[in-house]
C-alpha cells in the first residue's frame, strides 16, 4: 500500500475547496515541470505524485450543481497526466509507478457510475483509461528489451 504525501486534513480542505485546489494543482505542476526540465527526476516525481494526489482529492469533491461538464473533463484530464507524469519521472521505481498507474485506473472505474448520465464525461473517463493502459503496456514491452 502505498502512503499519502498529503495529511488527512489538508486533503479534506482540498476536497471542501476544489477551486483553490485546482491552483495549487497547477502552481505545482509548473514547478515540477521545471524540475524534469533540470533532470531533477526525484524531486519532480515527488511534486508530480502531490499534484497526483492534488486531483485525486478534486475529483471526489462533492459537485456543485452549477459546474459545467468541461471542469470535471478537465479534472479528469489532470488526474490521468499527473499519474503519466509520476510514472515518467519513476523510471528507478516501477513499483511505485504501476501502483499510481493502478490506482489511477481503479479510480476512473470507481467514478464511471457517478458519470452514467453524462456521456461525454463517460467517454472522456473510457479514453483516458485506454490511454493508461496503452502506456503500461509501452512501458512493459520496454523493460522486455
Amino acid at each position: 500500500m502505498r502512503s499519502s504525501l498529503l495529511c488527512p486534513v489538508y486533503r479534506k480542505w482540498l476536497q471542501l475547496h476544489p477551486e483553490q485546489a485546482r491552483f495549487e494543482r497547477q502552481k505545482l505542476k509548473l514547478e515540477a515541470l521545471q524540475l524534469r526540465r533540470d533532470g531533477e527526476l526525484s524531486r519532480a516525481r515527488k511534486l508530480y505524485t502531490q499534484v497526483w494526489e492534488i486531483a485525486q482529492s478534486i475529483l471526489f469533491a462533492l459537485r456543485r450543481p452549477d459546474s459545467t461538464s468541461q471542469i470535471y473533463h478537465q479534472d479528469l484530464v489532470s488526474f490521468v497526466a499527473a499519474a503519466m507524469a509520476v510514472n515518467h519521472c519513476s523510471k528507478a521505481q516501477s513499483e511505485f509507478s504501476q501502483d499510481v498507474l493502478n490506482d489511477t485506473q481503479q479510480q476512473l472505474s470507481a467514478l464511471m457510475p457517478l458519470y452514467a448520465s453524462e456521456p461525454q464525461l463517460l467517454s472522456t473517463i473510457h479514453q483516458l483509461k485506454e490511454w493508461l493502459r496503452h502506456d503500461d503496456v509501452m512501458q512493459f514491452s520496454t523493460h522486455l528489451h
